[in-house]
């Protein structure tokens, strides 16, 4: 039963329900699922070291063991240094007050702006005027002398005190020990947990829950470690520049710079803004700032569009869109901590939406490869009657790949969803004359784009044609020809093309006189429809015109073993499913056909002789 309108409303509902409740419980539960997301998140990026470590024979224990130890000891000793570093920043921050209230008043004198002078002399005004009584008011109000009042507040006690003092200082210790038992935990338990979800998410599709695990585990692996070592080397250049420029603590700078780098398009900048403050404050002038700026500049750009593209690439699959809002959502949901984990997260939903098809509106949503394909761009081109976006999709695609890929993997395939939409009617008249005049514009156009006249071939097309294309049945047909003719061109082949509707004049004196002179034939047929028509043009050609006959059914997915059969009757010399295969075709019967005059001539001489 197909579900009605009805139907699917309760489902969107459904789903929109399903979504908000999951959205409430990870804001309302963050408290543990934060923890629990930075721990697994730790337990991606130490889990190929522990595997390395198994391989070279160490236990698993001492693996995990060696791994934890390891990497919360450099996290420790990361942030003592960061600690130690901001206390010196802070100690020394009142040494710069003079540069900067210098810089205000110079800035004050030399860029007067009147307008914000008297805005703010206006709020000042306005102020003293609303904390000022009315007179009216001040003569009503009875003349009391003030009263004294004195709140005395309890003692506090030493337990109060203490509370006070340590919740700031234990709550984040008690994230971070949250955070090390969870990963010494998923570590020891890595393949136990793996087991386990596979089970819970889909016990009876075991092959494809097990493709999500691996694919996700390797995509969010493979970003973490590379982003880990990029930012490490990031923020050592960032280090070592500022020292270089003088900007006080570097090292911190350097620190910040690697940490905030995880935060996709922002973090860097986020980095940058003390730096640049910074420069700021401690210089009279302002050479530090633009040194500074410059810095992080060069470091942004040879990082992001050098380093990365080189060693990973586009690794996450994410779109840059799908990469922005998801840092937006992911902060709102859980903060600082959301923002540093939005492409983990993302990554892991990207490859649900690729694996389970009641997501896969994920994989739309938030992958980087387009959500068409080239065809059905193409096509949606066409029927939004742009012909300029057309050609700029043709000469792109025709800059990477060949001319014939170009006509056989979207052009064609493109004209196909035209005829589907016009055998059922829902191709409007003005678009299907749009496609068909823009269609041969654009052939033209590439005709003239890939015209060469230097090549030998360019010459050979003004030559007599040894090749005649007959569309079978309507426009679209003889687009294909069009395009077919183009490639022949391009080999060297001299073409033409029989009139549109010429297969309706068959058998008759002057059909048969236009079709004489021409050493190979091509039926051009697109489908669906014009498969009953290339039929009878081959048979007619065949036993009439007495040529060699390709007959070309343009469908690159169609099952060549059935079209031949449904073609045996007519017998052509060759059938073709592409254009590609047809010019090969073709070429190779004019080949046969010079070898078999060079046969003749050869027996005439051979017999002269004797």
């Amino acid at each position: 039963m197909r579900s009605g309108p009805r139907d699917r409303l309760s489902s969107v509902f459904t789903s929109l329900g399903i979504f908000v409740l999951v959205v409430l419980i990870l804001r309302t539960a963050d408290k543990v699922l934060v923890p629990i997301a930075i721990a697994a998140l730790l337990a991606f990026l130490l889990s190929p070291i522990v595997v390395t470590l198994n391989r070279w024979g160490v236990g698993k224990g001492w693996a995990v063991s060696l791994t934890a130890t390891f990497a919360f000891c450099i996290i420790g000793i990361v942030g003592y240094v960061m600690t130690t570093q901001a206390l010196e920043l802070a100690q020394s921050l009142p040494k710069y007050e003079r540069n900067i209230d210098a810089k205000i008043t110079r800035l004050r004198d030399d860029h007067p702006a009147p307008a914000l002078t008297g805005v703010a002399n206006m709020v000042d005004r306005v102020q003293r005027e609303m904390a000022t009584p009315s007179p009216q008011a001040a003569e009503a109000a009875p003349s009391r002398e003030p009263v004294p009042v004195e709140v005395e507040s309890p003692a506090e006690g030493p337990w109060r005190m203490a509370t006070r003092i340590l919740t700031p200082v234990l709550a984040p210790v008690g994230t971070a020990l949250i955070v090390i038992v969870f990963v010494v935990a998923i570590l020891f338990q890595r393949e136990d947990l793996r087991d386990r979800f596979l089970k819970v998410v889909s016990s009876s599709h075991l092959n494809l829950a097990t493709q999500v695990v691996a694919d996700a585990t390797a995509r969010v692996s493979r970003y973490l470690g590379m982003q880990f070592m990029i930012n490490c080397g990031y923020g050592i250049f960032i280090g070592f520049g500022l020292r270089l420029v003088g900007i006080p603590n570097s090292l911190l700078w350097g620190i910040l710079a690697a940490l905030f780098r995880f935060i996709p398009y922002i973090g860097p900048w986020i980095g940058a803004a003390c730096p640049l403050l910074l420069g700021i404050a401690i210089d009279p002038g302002w050479s530090k700032v633009a040194e500074t700026f410059g810095l992080y500049l060069v470091a942004e750009f040879v990082t992001a569009n050098v380093v990365e593209v080189l060693l990973y690439g586009a690794s996450t699959g994410l779109s840059p869109l799908a990469i922005m809002v998801a840092a937006i959502f992911w902060t709102w949901l859980w903060g600082v901590p959301g923002l540093f984990l939005s492409t983990p997260i993302t990554v892991c939903l990207l490859v649900l939406g690729k694996h389970v098809p009641r997501l896969s509106f994920l994989n739309v949503l938030l992958g980087s490869r387009p959500a068409l394909a080239p065809p059905a761009q193409f096509y949606h081109r066409m029927l939004a009657m742009d012909s300029e976006e057309m050609a700029d999709m043709a000469v792109k695609f025709a800059a990477h790949h060949p001319l014939a890929e170009f006509y056989d993997d979207v052009f064609v395939p493109a004209l196909i969803m035209a005829e589907v939409d016009r055998h059922r009617g829902k191709l409007a008249d003005m678009r299907e004359r749009f496609i068909t005049s823009s269609g041969r514009e654009l052939i033209e156009e590439l005709e003239r784009h890939g015209r060469n006249p230097e090549r030998p071939e360019a010459s050979r097309r003004d030559a007599k044609p040894r090749v005649l294309i007959v569309p079978a049945a309507d426009e679209a047909d003889d687009l294909a020809a069009r395009m077919l003719r183009h490639l022949l061109w391009e080999d060297g082949i001299a073409a033409a093309i029989s009139p549109v509707h010429a297969g309706n004049a068959v058998g008759s004196s002057g059909e048969r006189t236009a079709l004489q002179g021409f050493t190979v034939m091509c039926v051009s047929a697109l489908p669906p429809s014009a498969l009953g028509a290339a039929r009878y043009l081959t048979r007619w050609l065949k036993e009439d015109a007495d040529v060699k006959v390709v007959t070309g059914v343009w469908a690159p997915e169609g099952n060549l073993a059935e079209i031949k059969q449904r073609l045996a009757q007519a017998q052509p010399d060759g059938v073709a499913t592409s254009l590609t295969e047809a010019a090969a075709q073709i070429e190779q019967l004019l080949g046969r056909r010079a070898g078999d005059y060079m046969d003749v001539a050869a027996q005439d001489l051979a017999r002269v002789t004797a």
